[in-house]
């Protein structure tokens, strides 16, 4: 838990904020702001497991974390409500079919590579022998 901004802001750069707690996808690591104590803190948080009564459900490790969505006064006025935050889709890891495809593109542009480097140093060498034989 954490209120220093500077901490926050870099924990957020790969996170955007959702509206509803029913746009978190099962599996999304999710980090979020709420209070305690009548203050704001910023939690790193966990992986999304379900929702419950005005409630999400996080894991961390072999932790089960309860956080509590909307905080109320007894005749049902909102003091205040969690922000959530989920990892962006293109920072999350390629996993299956797609990182099997980028390890195969990866595969062939290095053999390109590689052979465009031997054909280099042979062209140098070449290069060489001509200059030798027009100094002689």
């Amino acid at each position: 838990m954490s209120q220093d901004i500077k901490h926050i802001k870099q924990q957020l750069k790969t996170c955007e904020e959702v509206d509803s707690p029913y746009d978190i996808k099962i599996g999304d690591h999710v980090k979020y702001i709420t209070l305690k104590d009548d203050s704001e803190f910023f939690y790193e948080g966990g992986t999304y497991l379900r929702m419950g009564d005005n409630k999400i459900v996080l894991k961390d490790g072999n932790k089960y974390i309860y956080v509590p969505l909307v905080f109320k006064k007894d005749n049902g006025y909102i003091l205040y409500r969690t922000r959530l935050f989920v990892k962006n889709e293109e920072e999350k890891e390629c996993s299956g079919k797609k990182k099997e495809e980028y390890e195969k593109i990866i595969h062939n542009q290095q053999q390109i590579i590689e052979k465009m480097n031997l054909q280099m140093k042979k062209q140098a060498l070449l290069i060489q022998e001509l200059r030798k034989k027009d100094k002689s």
